[in-house]
């Protein structure tokens, strides 16, 4: 199964079911100036509050990086798919 959760979803699970269960965490790493670049890009029209909001929770997700078993930098589309697909081949074994 594959899931797109936060970082206090993830944290949760890893604790809740961790020790029973085989599980494999992937951040995927982007330095703030971009998200903000891609945000802006995502939705123009968007409430400055709410990418403020956004960016500020930045600092928190970075801080729990160690939570994750992967953290990969997120600047190709492609080449982040593909290192992925390679994790869940590699984990799957």
């Amino acid at each position: 199964i594959v899931k797109d959760i936060d970082v206090n979803g993830t944290e949760n699970l890893v604790k809740l079911l961790g020790k029973d269960t085989r599980i494999v965490t992937i951040f995927l790493r982007v330095p703030k100036e971009e998200l903000h670049r891609r945000l802006l890009q995502r939705t123009p029209d968007a409430d400055p509050k709410e990418i403020t909001l956004r960016l500020n929770r930045f600092d928190y997700e970075e801080s729990k990086i160690g939570v994750y078993d992967y953290v990969l930098k997120n600047n190709n589309l492609e080449k982040t798919i593909q290192i992925i697909t390679a994790i869940i081949e590699n984990e799957s074994k």
